[in-house]
């Protein structure tokens, strides 16, 4: 399909932002405009942050921003953001782009965020002259996990106990570092560090070996949407975590759209030296990786001591991914209202 004129893309872009606001607002969310400039983003293992000099980032996310006004009693908020998040480049990647964000106040807020996602797919693709994804599946990380690989784990296990999961054969594929260590030695000091990165290896390999070819299959059987649902707890984030069923696993989850990464959600965790503990390690976790370590959000989490989070669930959805999806264009540059040359990252 050929990139849209530049009259309809102007054209897209106004019908889906109305169609999201109009979504959020009768669901009763109140819209939120939060900085852009920000002193320390969200610490995550593989999303790099720009430098806004002469003291701040540009914001990956308003995620942290969105949850301090959370603390002081905002109710259900959206945002409709730019971000910014260095060396992101390919056909679904930017360095810059809009995040729609929401967050949902309430004990049992978790499934309905699922259902956001799914309602907010069906109104931009219907804007667009699509029809969206006839059927959605949710499917737990585990259970897909060993449907895809024959590997039954727990999330429990630490490196030692992934290895014998996985067999010494398969997991030198799958944990090449990790299976390093256990062979030669060496290794973080840290058993929660070491286990952080083995754990992250594997997702990493089977998302790109495994995960592709299942969703393939999903949307051939009719199932153009799918929740991946109930990750492990060591990749928790900014999720709660609990045991259910005898696994050990993350209040989290990733939504795609005929193959595609579209949305990540969490119910939210609201422990501060929790939160703290986490985002330390993913320091540590960077630094290890030769990455530099990021400064705390401070005032986030002091605001998550007090007056603290609500409970509550939320979702980050690339925009620009799903009106991508909606018109089947095949690239992020196709439907972009960006026009010469991007601005080169600080």
């Amino acid at each position: 399909m050929s990139a849209p004129a530049w009259s309809r893309r102007v054209a897209l872009w106004d019908e889906a932002l109305a169609a999201v606001r109009s979504y959020f607002r009768g669901a009763g969310a109140r819209e939120v405009s939060t900085p852009v400039r920000v002193a320390a983003p969200a610490i995550e293992p593989y999303i790099e942050p720009i430098t806004a000099p002469p003291g701040g980032y540009l914001a990956t996310s308003p995620e942290l921003a969105m949850k301090r006004l959370l603390c002081r009693g905002s109710g259900s908020i959206f945002q409709i953001s730019h971000v910014f998040r260095r060396a992101e480049l390919g056909r679904h990647h930017a360095e810059e782009f809009h995040l729609l964000e929401w967050y949902r106040v309430g004990e049992a807020r978790y499934d309905a965020v699922q259902r956001d996602v799914e309602a907010v797919v069906a109104a931009v693709f219907a804007l667009a002259g699509r029809a969206p994804p006839r059927r959605w599946v949710r499917r737990d990380f585990f259970d897909l996990f060993e449907e895809t690989t024959g590997v039954t784990l727990t999330g429990s296990e630490d490196v030692a106990g992934l290895i014998a999961g996985l067999g010494a054969g398969a997991a030198a594929r799958w944990l090449p570092l990790a299976a390093r260590w256990r062979e030669r030695g060496g290794g973080p000091a840290d058993p929660e560090l070491a286990r952080l990165l083995a754990w992250t290896e594997l997702f990493t390999t089977w998302s790109d070996e495994h995960l592709p070819g299942w969703l393939d299959r999903q949307r051939a059987q009719g199932a153009g949407g799918v929740h991946v649902d109930a990750f492990p707890e060591v990749l928790a984030a900014l999720a709660e975590r609990e045991r259910a069923d005898g696994r050990a696993i993350a209040r989290r989850f990733e939504s795609h759209v005929l193959g595609v990464e579209l949305a990540n959600g969490y119910r939210e965790l609201r422990d501060a030296q929790e939160q703290r503990r986490r985002f330390e390690r993913v320091n540590a976790l960077r630094q290890w990786h030769g990455q530099p370590a990021l400064p705390l959000a401070n005032d986030f989490l002091h605001d998550l001591e007090s007056p603290g989070l609500p409970p509550c669930a939320g979702v980050a959805l690339g925009l620009d991914r799903l009106l991508m999806l909606a018109t089947g264009a095949s690239s992020l540059a196709e439907i972009s209202l960006a026009l010469g040359s991007p601005v080169p990252a600080g």
